[in-house]
C-alpha cells in the first residue's frame, strides 16, 4: 500500500464533503462547516495548510435525520451507533483508501479517510451547569479513549516492549465496555435542558481547551462559504462562533503548533496506487 500525502488526504476528504453537501441540499438537511474547517474557509479559503480533516456541525434533529437517511453508497459509508467506538458520526471512504491506527474508532473493517459530523444539543444558559456537564463529558471521553487504546490485538511482531504495553492496557481496561461508555455520553449530550434555554453545545467529542457555550440562534441561519474553490454551508454567525472558540482566529499559531495531528495515531494509505 502506498502512503498518502497530506494533499492526497485533503483531496479525498474534499470529495467526501462534496457528496455530503449534495445529499444535504437534496434532502433539506442543514449543516455547517465546523472547527478548523470553518476557520480554514475564512482564513485560507480552504484547508488550514497543515490540517488533514474536515469537521461538520449539525443540530441534533438534522443529525438524526442524516443518520437515518444517508446510509451506505458505492464509495462511502456512514458509521455511527453500534458500529462505532465514538459518540459522533463519521462518513468514510471505502473505495480508494484505508487506514492503520493504534486508536481504533469502529468495528467496521476496511474503512478509509473520513469526515467528522458533530451533533449540537441545547444546554442550560447557566455556565456553571455547562461546566459540570463538560467535566463529566471529558471524564467519559477519556475513559472511552483508554478503552479504545486497549482494543487492538497484541503486536507481537513489533517486539517485546510494544507487546507488553498492549498486554498491560488490556489487563487494566478489560472491564470497560465502550458501548456503555458511549451510551452514557450520548445520554449526557441529549439530556433535556431548560425549556427556556437559549444556548447549545457539542459534548460528543469534548475539548477542555474550547468552551462551546454558544447561542442556539447561531444555528438557525446559514450562508454559503467558499472552501477549496467550492461553495459549502456555514452558520451566518461564523465570526462570533470562531471568536468564541479561538479568540483572534485570524492570527496564525506559532510555527511549532502547525502540524498534522492525525499522524500521531493514524496512517492513511491508497488501496491500489
Amino acid at each position: 500500500m502506498k502512503p498518502m500525502t497530506l494533499k492526497d488526504i485533503q483531496q479525498v476528504s474534499l470529495e467526501i464533503l462534496k457528496e455530503v453537501h449534495s445529499f444535504c441540499m437534496e434532502n433539506g438537511i442543514q449543516y455547517s462547516l465546523a472547527y478548523g474547517t470553518l476557520l480554514g474557509a475564512i482564513r485560507h479559503k480552504g484547508f488550514i495548510p497543515w490540517d488533514d480533516d474536515i469537521d461538520l456541525y449539525m443540530t441534533r434533529p438534522n443529525y438524526e435525520r442524516f443518520i437515518k437517511t444517508f446510509g451506505t453508497r458505492k464509495n462511502l459509508k456512514l458509521i455511527a451507533g453500534q458500529e462505532s467506538y465514538i459518540a459522533f458520526a463519521r462518513i468514510c471512504d471505502t473505495e480508494q483508501t484505508t487506514t492503520q491506527t493504534v486508536l481504533p474508532w469502529t468495528k467496521v473493517k476496511g474503512t478509509g479517510i473520513w469526515i467528522d459530523l458533530f451533533p449540537i444539543d441545547p444546554i442550560d444558559d447557566d455556565k456553571a451547569v455547562y461546566q459540570d456537564k463538560l467535566k463529566e463529558a471529558l471524564r467519559l471521553y477519556e475513559t472511552q479513549l483508554a478503552a479504545r487504546r486497549a482494543t487492538p490485538e497484541i503486536p507481537w511482531k513489533k517486539g517485546f516492549k510494544s507487546a507488553f504495553k498492549q498486554i498491560c492496557r488490556k489487563v487494566k481496561y478489560r472491564n470497560l465496555d465502550i458501548a456503555i461508555i458511549n451510551d452514557r455520553l450520548n445520554k449526557l449530550c441529549t439530556a433535556k435542558a431548560s425549556e427556556t434555554t437559549t444556548h447549545c453545545t457539542q459534548l460528543a467529542c469534548p475539548d477542555e481547551k474550547s468552551i462551546e457555550h454558544l447561542p442556539i440562534a447561531f444555528f438557525e441561519d446559514y450562508t454559503d462559504i467558499e472552501f477549496e474553490g467550492h461553495q459549502f454551508k456555514a452558520i451566518k454567525q461564523w465570526d462570533r462562533c470562531l471568536s468564541e472558540l479561538y479568540g483572534d482566529y485570524m492570527q496564525l499559531p506559532p510555527e511549532e503548533e502547525r502540524r498534522q495531528h492525525s499522524c500521531d495515531h493514524t496512517q492513511f494509505y491508497w488501496k491500489t496506487k
